[in-house]
C-alpha cells in the first residue's frame, strides 16, 4: 500500500467522512504502523472484536497508531475531498488549507486522546 510506504512519524492524519463534501471528523499525528498477528489459536495483537471492528467484515492486517487526536466533528470543515479510497494524499484540490487550519485547531482545541 502506497500510504504505508510513504507515511512517516509526525505526519498529520485527517479523518474525512464519506458522502459529506469531505467533512473533516478528526486530525491526529501519525506514530507508527504495526502488522497484526492474529491466528486461529493465538493472537499476539488485539482481535477485531477487542478493537470493536465488528460492524463490517474484513481482513484488516495493519494497525495505524497515532497520538494527539483532535475531534472536529462539530466544526463543519468541508474539504470537498471525494472518492472511493479512504486514504488520500493532500493536494491543492482540497478547499481548505489544512496546514493553516491545523495551527488554529491546536491553538483553540483540546486533545481528545494522546498516547
Amino acid at each position: 500500500m502506497h500510504f504505508l510506504r510513504t507515511v512517516k512519524e509526525g505526519d498529520l492524519l485527517w479523518f474525512i467522512q464519506g458522502k459529506t463534501r469531505g467533512k473533516a471528523l478528526a486530525v491526529a499525528t501519525y506514530v507508527k504502523s504495526k502488522v497484526r498477528e492474529t491466528g486461529p489459536l493465538l493472537a499476539f495483537t488485539a482481535t477485531n472484536e477487542e478493537l470493536g471492528w465488528t460492524k463490517q467484515n474484513g481482513a484488516w492486517d495493519t494497525e495505524i497508531h497515532y497520538k494527539d487526536l483532535y475531534n472536529l466533528s462539530t466544526c463543519s470543515l468541508l474539504t470537498e475531498i471525494k472518492g472511493p479510497c479512504c486514504i488520500r494524499t493532500y493536494s491543492e484540490k482540497c478547499k481548505i488549507n489544512l496546514a493553516a487550519e491545523y495551527l488554529q485547531i491546536v491553538r483553540y482545541a483540546g486533545v481528545r486522546r494522546s498516547m
